[in-house]
């Protein structure tokens, strides 16, 4: 396969999960506002603080509204062409990446994500965002499931669907563990009430409730919460999950047997997925929640940047930049392209 064509296949697959996964850290900072005794207190923009600041986009927003008005940050997360990351940028993104390897994917694959791109794009989607914000929501994780579905329904098992399903991993595990970031921005709080609720709302937004209760029943504990999302084996969202099958992808593509590795990139999910293997809820506590999930999120940005130079990079080309510009123009082409590619 052309690398050209793996690199589009990939990052279809990151933008569309990335776009699941923004509605879904927009649905945890909704309903833990709206469960929280205080609610009434806080002003609107701060209902998706956490949600930038778990997605490192607050630098980005505050460059561009140096003084936010009401749903401004909002609007900045759905519907903002001028923020890469916003939900209709990834999906946009995700339709353009597709539209360049239409040939490689199926036409139901095609016609669902050109059906979610009209939506979100359109006055219809403006309108619905407004009057039904979860609605809106629900409909971007939706529309991104059925897409999951009839991908693993109709495309053939080759080096394409390798790439596919090692973008959707990576990204997934990314922002499984920014859920759980959000959270950090709540721990001081020492209510036994909230906190369940909180808890609760973040596996749901995972679609982890129910399988937690299997598990654990109907106590919500920060170590049992830490043990499914990240470390869980079985339950498919969980960082460890993803990171196990991001690195048989990894060896699928290369063809190098389980235990061995190839290149850098093979190196740096194995040794990630053995780090996850061999730690704990407790290595999680000892570290600190926040500074954990950012070794985390350190260790998948230079694993993706890895995937790029052992299989899209060509000598004569620059290196892609792994992580967000330390000054960001949201004027730049350049720069909003950077960003897109890497969280």
């Amino acid at each position: 396969m052309l690398s050209r064509v793996a690199d589009h296949i990939y990052w279809m697959s990151r933008y569309i999960e990335r776009a699941e996964n923004i509605a879904r850290l927009m649905q945890v900072s909704f309903e833990l506002l709206l469960d929280s005794a205080g609610v009434g207190s806080v002003k609107n923009d701060d209902y998706w603080s956490p949600v930038l600041a778990a997605t490192a986009m607050e630098a980005s927003f505050r460059l561009l509204y140096p003084d936010p008005k009401p749903n401004d940050s909002f609007h900045f997360l759905t519907l903002d062409e001028r923020n890469p990351d916003s939900i209709l940028s990834c999906v946009r993104e995700a339709r353009e990446n597709a539209r360049t390897v239409r040939d490689q994917i199926s036409d139901e694959m095609w016609a669902e994500l050109n059906q979610l791109h009209l939506l979100v794009s359109s006055e219809r989607g403006t309108a619905m965002l407004a009057s039904s914000p979860q609605g809106f929501f629900e409909k971007i994780i939706q529309s991104s499931l059925l897409f999951d579905g009839i991908t693993s329904a109709t495309l053939s098992r080759n080096e394409g669907w390798n790439f596919l399903q090692l973008g959707r991993f990576l990204e997934r595990a990314d922002k499984t563990s920014r859920f759980l970031d959000i959270k950090t921005q709540t721990m001081a709080n020492t209510d036994i009430a909230v906190d369940a609720l909180e808890w609760g709302t973040i596996l749901r937004a995972c679609s982890a409730l129910a399988s937690y209760r299997r598990v654990n029943g109907t106590e919500f504990t920060l170590d049992r919460v830490l043990e499914h999302l990240l470390f869980s084996t079985e339950f498919p969202r969980s960082v460890r999950f993803c990171v196990k099958m991001a690195d048989e992808m990894l060896h699928h593509i290369s063809g190098t047997s389980t235990g061995r590795y190839s290149n850098r990139c093979e190196k740096l999910a194995g040794a990630l997925l053995a780090r996850l293997n061999f730690s704990g809820p407790s290595d999680v506590l000892t570290r600190g929640l926040h500074e954990y999930i950012d070794d985390l999120q350190v260790a998948l940005n230079e694993t993706g940047q890895a995937i790029f130079e052992a299989y899209v990079h060509l000598p004569q080309e620059p290196l892609r930049a792994a992580l967000r510009p330390a000054t960001f123009d949201p004027l730049s082409p350049h720069v909003q392209r950077q960003q897109q590619q890497q969280q």
